[in-house]
């Protein structure tokens, strides 16, 4: 893999990993038109989305600062106000990261494997399509609670699946279960950040496996990754608190088809 090809990489990661369009799924495709790509496992995958995790810390550094203090409430009255303006967020993170956890080790070696080609992808962002058109039409007003947050991780599992947007699936479920599009919009992002983390630290042990040649390659698309996302990450909240989601329905869709058709 040369540089030009991991930095088109990083930019493909960056800009689908926060829309709702299976950021996963495009890196396969992606990938599939490379001659000769080749990664040690998925690596290189999840380093794109660790710098994308890099670029949900810069955006939402203020409320992540909170979450982190926020335990703090349990044990001082100092951050006792702290705790209750964050509790919410941080029990319904903690509660989606256990079945999230569970179900992403249970399909790893599935998604390395069969999951993995362009035809299944086609066939995953189709359900992504259908998830978005449906969800669109629900105007929750509701916040999260601890039940929501545990299907919701299910959900946000699930999409280890390539083709299955993490923040298009994880969004229509909050708005399929009535929660306010707003409370979703900062949630959904949040929520990805133990899942990545996990991810990274199960990939790490193919980090002796790439080739010193490649490394500037792996650092180039990392970086590509990065400021992509960070500007894909305020254009999607915006979508999902106020814009129609029928948009990227149709795109999925469209990019569903081809993927069987075509590739």
């Amino acid at each position: 893999m040369d540089i030009l090809s991991a930095i088109i990489l990083g930019i493909v990661q960056g800009l689908t990993e926060f829309l709702p369009v299976s950021s996963s799924g495009h890196l396969i495709l992606a990938q599939s038109l490379i001659s000769d790509f080749q990664q040690p496992g998925m690596l290189f995958d999840t380093l794109l989305h660790g710098a994308t995790l890099g670029a949900v810390f810069v955006y939402f550094r203020r409320r992540i600062i909170e979450l982190i203090i926020c335990p703090l409430g349990l044990l001082s009255n100092e951050y006792k106000i702290v705790y209750f303006e964050n509790k919410r967020f941080m029990w319904g993170i903690i509660i989606a990261t256990i079945p999230t956890g569970i179900i992403g080790l249970a399909l790893q070696d599935r998604v390395e494997g069969v999951f993995s080609t362009p035809v299944f992808v086609g066939y995953f962002l189709i359900v992504t399509s259908v998830l978005l058109l449906v969800s669109d039409r629900y105007k929750g007003q509701s916040q999260i609670t601890g039940t929501a947050a545990l299907i919701i991780g299910v959900i946000q599992g699930l999409s280890v699946i390539p083709g299955i947007s993490r923040a298009g699936s994880t969004t229509a479920t909050g708005l399929f279960l009535g929660i306010k599009r707003e409370e979703m919009a900062e949630f959904t992002f949040l929520m990805s950040i133990p899942a990545i983390i996990g991810a990274i630290i199960l990939q790490s042990k193919h980090l002796s496996a790439v080739p010193a040649e490649q490394l500037i390659a792996y650092i180039a698309g990392m970086i590509a990754a990065f400021i992509s996302g960070f500007f894909a990450i305020g254009f999607m909240v915006y979508f999902i608190k106020r814009a129609s989601l029928k948009a990227f329905a149709l795109y999925c869709l469209i990019v569903g088809i081809i993927a069987i058709v075509w590739m």
